[in-house]
């Protein structure tokens, strides 16, 4: 009666999580039959039944698969089953495959060799140094894209022994590419801010920019000459300037009156001298010191004259003159003070502006040197001197 039996592979190799190569080569084995419960050289397992173990070698492509150096790299799995009668075509993918590493860039093809092997005890160690334990030799050569797509196969070998398997390649944590020859771990630390595309790639994380997205991205705005930053978002001034975006320049510390370009400046404003601009050289525009329509003109630092309009005096033209104070009517004459200007009322006997002509009847005396005296409209007569 044929016998077969099918696996699920327990095996993994406890050095995968400890090297950092390129990626792993694994294989599933699915189903391995042994209808003859034989070696590869005729000897029967029979009656307890060859005791299985796999040999997994990994090399470089050839045409015609030799033995020799496992130059990619080899395993072996402890013993994993024992023929017995069981359903053939049982299919139980393994959770744990067989898996080889590679240190290297892989390459893209490769041979495989798989050897089963029988532990004639349950004591005795694995043994692949006695060609009188070998079951089954299988073997492929084969072109393989990195990938996390199985490939099937299924072989068969001397004594109608028939393995059937999947394997692929894959690419360690933090190496990419078409070889997984491109490393690229992630990190947020002061080396660097940024995660790692499918490519291997480094893509900054928000806020960082850089060839390893050490550089913080400022305050948009933030100029690049006078601020920089620590932080993302950040706008910190250096010395000599101010402002949200660092672009207003610090004045000089006393300047009071001016304004600067460069960090520690004191220009002055117009109207002002001065070391800090502090001494004012445009009182009159500055202060409009002078009143009532009066015509200012600086004179010097702090100082002016008001030229005032008629009818105003003081220093600012703020007073406003009373000419009748300064007695101009003559002869006993009354002035009156006028908006502009004053008007005299000449007692009898007086006239002009300012009273200063004198009248009197022809007959009250007589004229000197010939004089001829007139009378005149208003009943008076004016004595006048005729030469």
């Amino acid at each position: 009666m044929a016998a077969w039996f099918t696996f699920t592979v327990a095996f993994s190799t406890t050095l995968i999580t400890q090297v950092f190569g390129a990626g792993v080569f694994e294989i599933d084995l699915h189903e391995f039959v042994n209808p003859k419960a034989m070696l590869a050289n005729g000897d029967s397992c029979v009656p307890a039944g060859c005791r299985t173990f796999f040999r997994v070698c990994l090399k470089n492509y050839q045409a015609v698969v030799s033995p020799g150096d496992c130059i990619f790299g080899s395993t072996v799995t402890p013993v994993l089953g024992t023929v017995t009668p069981v359903y053939p075509g049982t299919d139980s993918l393994s959770s744990s495959p067989i898996q080889v590493p590679v240190y290297f860039g892989w390459p893209g093809s490769f041979s495989l060799i798989i050897e089963a092997w029988h532990s004639p005890h349950e004591s005795a160690p694995i043994d692949t140094n006695n060609p009188d334990m070998l079951i089954g030799f299988f073997s492929i050569q084969r072109q393989l894209g990195v990938g996390s797509e199985w490939s099937q196969d299924s072989q068969t070998g001397v004594s109608q022994t028939e393995l059937r398997y999947s394997y692929r390649f894959v690419c360690n944590e933090h190496y990419y590419g078409e070889s997984c020859s491109k490393k690229c771990m992630s990190r947020d630390d002061r080396f660097g801010h940024y995660t790692c595309t499918r490519d291997g790639q480094l893509s900054c994380m928000p806020g960082w920019k850089g060839k390893y997205c050490e550089e913080p991205i400022c305050l948009d705005g933030c100029s690049e000459r006078n601020g920089n930053c620590s932080r993302p978002g950040e706008c910190v001034c250096r010395e000599g300037w101010q402002g949200p975006f660092c672009d207003e320049c610090k004045k000089y510390p006393a300047c009071k009156h001016g304004t600067c370009q460069q960090p520690w400046q004191c220009n002055c404003q117009e109207g002002w001298g001065g070391l800090f601009c502090d001494q004012d050289l445009n009182f009159c525009t500055h202060h409009r010191p002078c009143v009532n329509g009066a015509t200012c003109m600086n004179t010097g630092q702090g100082s002016y004259t008001c030229t005032c309009l008629p009818g105003f005096t003081g220093v600012n033209c703020e007073l406003e003159m009373q000419e009748c104070d300064s007695n101009p009517c003559r002869n006993g004459g009354v002035c009156t003070n006028l908006e502009s200007g004053y008007t005299c009322a000449c007692l009898s006997g007086f006239e002009g502006s300012h009273c200063e002509h004198s009248l009197l009847p022809c007959g009250d005396a007589s004229c000197f040197h010939g004089g001829q005296c007139r009378q005149k409209d208003n009943g008076r007569k004016l004595k006048k001197r005729e030469l």
